[in-house]
Formats: C-alpha cells, sequence, structure tokens
C-alpha cells in the first residue's frame, strides 16, 4: 500500500498531551494514554511539579511512543498557555517516529512568580499512513504481551506474542517478539523463576540500547543460577553485545571461548565459533580468524575428497559450511 501523509490543520495538530501544573492538585496521571485516533502514546497525560520556590527549577520527562506501523512526523514540540514563559521543554524539529521508535521530552518548571502556574504541551504532527489499520491493531498484541511479561503474567503474554506473531506484523517488534516467544514456551517446561526474570529483563534493557544494565542483569543470572537452562543463553547473549554492541572485541571472544568450553553441547556452539573468529578479525589476527573459519567448515563438511568439500547434507550444515566457506574467500581476497 502506498504511504498516505495525513497532514492535521494548524489548529487541529496542536495535541495538547498534558496538563502541566504546578502547586497544588494532583496529576492523575494514566500511563499509556493514546492520542486522538492514532497509535501515538503518551507515557502521561498530565504533569503535577508540586510547590517550587521561586527562582528554583523541577524537571520531569514525558515519553512519546509509535506503538503502530505508520509514520508520525513531530513538526515541533511546544508549551502554550498563560504561563507557558515559566515552563521550558525540548523543542524536536522534524523528528519522525518510526515503528517502535520512541523519544523523552524533558519539561522544567521554573517559576518566576508566586501562584499556581497552568500550562499545555503541544504536539504537532502529522500521519503517513503505510499499512492497512488491522496491522496497527494487531502491532497492539506485542505491547499487550510485554504488559503481560512484566507483571509476570506469562501464559498471557505467551497467548498475546502468538497471537502478534500470528498476524503477520512488519515492524522491527516482529524479531523482538520471535526471540521473547521461544523462551516464555520453555517457562512450561523449566518454570518461571529469577532465572527467567533476569533474562527477559536482559532482553529489554538491551532493547532500550541500555547495554550496561543488560549485562549487570545477565551477570546476575550467571552468578544466582549457574545451572540454569538460560545459563548458556546468558552466556551467549553477553558476548553477542560484546561483540556487536559495544564493540569489545577481546571480551566476545573471551566470553565466546567460555561458552563452548562450559557448555560443549550447547546449539549456540557453532554460532560463538563463528563469533569468535570475527573477534579475532577485528582484533587483527586474520591467521587465527581463518583457523576458526576453517575449523567451523570442517565440522559441517560431509565429502571432502580429491579437493572437493561439500556440506553434510541438513540445513544447518549447509549454513555454517558456506558462511565459514565465505568468510575465508574474504579473507584471501
Amino acid at each position: 500500500m502506498s504511504a498516505i501523509r495525513t497532514t492535521r490543520s494548524a489548529v487541529c495538530a496542536g495535541i495538547t498531551i498534558a496538563l502541566l501544573q504546578a502547586c497544588g492538585g494532583s496529576s492523575d496521571s494514566l500511563p499509556g494514554t493514546k492520542v486522538d485516533d492514532t497509535f501515538l502514546y503518551v507515557s502521561t497525560k498530565d504533569f503535577y511539579f508540586g510547590t517550587r520556590d521561586v527562582g528554583t527549577t523541577a524537571t520531569q520527562e514525558i515519553e512519546i511512543a509509535n506503538r503502530g506501523a505508520d509514520l508520525y512526523p513531530l513538526n515541533s514540540v511546544s508549551i502554550m498557555g498563560a504561563d507557558s514563559e515559566e515552563f521550558v521543554t525540548d523543542l524536536y524539529d522534524d523528528i519522525t517516529l518510526q515503528p517502535a521508535q520512541a523519544i523523552k521530552v524533558r519539561v522544567t518548571f521554573a517559576p518566576i512568580t508566586d501562584g499556581r502556574k497552568f500550562a499545555d504541551l503541544v504536539v504537532d504532527y502529522d500521519t503517513i499512513v503505510q499499512v492497512e489499520k488491522s496491522v496497527n491493531i494487531n502491532e497492539q498484541n506485542y505491547y499487550t504481551a510485554k504488559d503481560f511479561e512484566k507483571s509476570g503474567n506469562y501464559a498471557s503474554a505467551r497467548k498475546s506474542y502468538t497471537e502478534y506473531i500470528a498476524g503477520k506484523p512488519v515492524t522491527v517488534n516482529k524479531q523482538r517478539a520471535a526471540i521473547k516467544l521461544p523462551v516464555i514456551n520453555e517457562s512450561i517446561v523449566y518454570g518461571d523463576g529469577e532465572d527467567l526474570h533476569l533474562y527477559l529483563r536482559a532482553l529489554d534493557a538491551r532493547e532500550a540500547g541500555e547495554f550496561e544494565t543488560a549485562s549487570l542483569e545477565l551477570d546476575e543470572l550467571l552468578a544466582k543460577q549457574a545451572d540454569s537452562y538460560l545459563a548458556d543463553d546468558a552466556l551467549y547473549l553477553q558476548g553477542y553485545m560484546q561483540l556487536m554492541d559495544r564493540r569489545d572485541y577481546k571480551a566476545a571472544l573471551s566470553t565466546m571461548q567460555s561458552l563452548r568450553e562450559q557448555y560443549p553441547d550447547t546449539t549456540y556452539y557453532d554460532t560463538a565459533l563463528y563469533s569468535e573468529a570475527i573477534a579475532q578479525q577485528e582484533i587483527g589476527h586474520d591467521e587465527l580468524a581463518r583457523r576458526i573459519f576453517t575449523e567451523l567448515r570442517e565440522r559441517h563438511t560431509g565429502i571432502d575428497t580429491l579437493g572437493i568439500q561439500l556440506p553434510k547434507d541438513t540445513l544447518v550444515s549447509r549454513l555454517w559450511f558456506s558462511r565459514a566457506s565465505d568468510a575465508l574467500e574474504a579473507l584471501d581476497a
């Protein structure tokens, strides 16, 4: 379907996200407030700054998230109202919220005079329609599943993730759900103890770009639950973040080696071997990388006769044989 831009008029585009309040009353905030007939959500509909002395400042954040598969250009974020001069916010120009993307807007109250102060935080946005509404509606199953997951209701989370994937999603959340669902499914057999909570929190932290937090969650899992069915998953995720997210190749190399040594039967064995070779390449050890790629290819070689090598007749072996061969050719280029 072709993209369709819905441009709101200057009057209608100004959506009052929050009533900014200072001194007296309460906010009655509602997390995850939907904006109009869109799939934009704000983390709270009201701010309340409490009583502040003149000359001081207080800052809060509001999250604006795109929970659909359309695009939402945010033309401006501004503060309007009688006391608007006593509130300051980040101003975003030409920011387009992609599917599953969120931004945080900082709002600061800086009282100049005494008295109750009110203002409105206003977002001027457009909508670029990219999908049928049914796709956006299905996207909400992902966020419902995450809410169930956070509350520890894994049976309902499993159901919502399953429905979401069955609905043929098109956003980056598809991959995130595909990672989460097998882990939650395994909890049917192994239980949903602290190891599961820590691992899922690590996945969420990595998704948010909070790599240090994710690493700490994984470290705690490995320290407290060394015999967990998720221990090799945790060690692999730790190494993957070191390799791909943090570019700490020496740490990634060490972690992947530990994974293969501690869990020789892990399903991550080939992936860890391949990751070790990549890390060696990045460090500048091409010969060591060559040896590891060769070892990986040999693990999946079915025929090696008269200079002809062919992979074992399985999908996994064909995949790794091909990847290792391509890597070796690239080293020789």
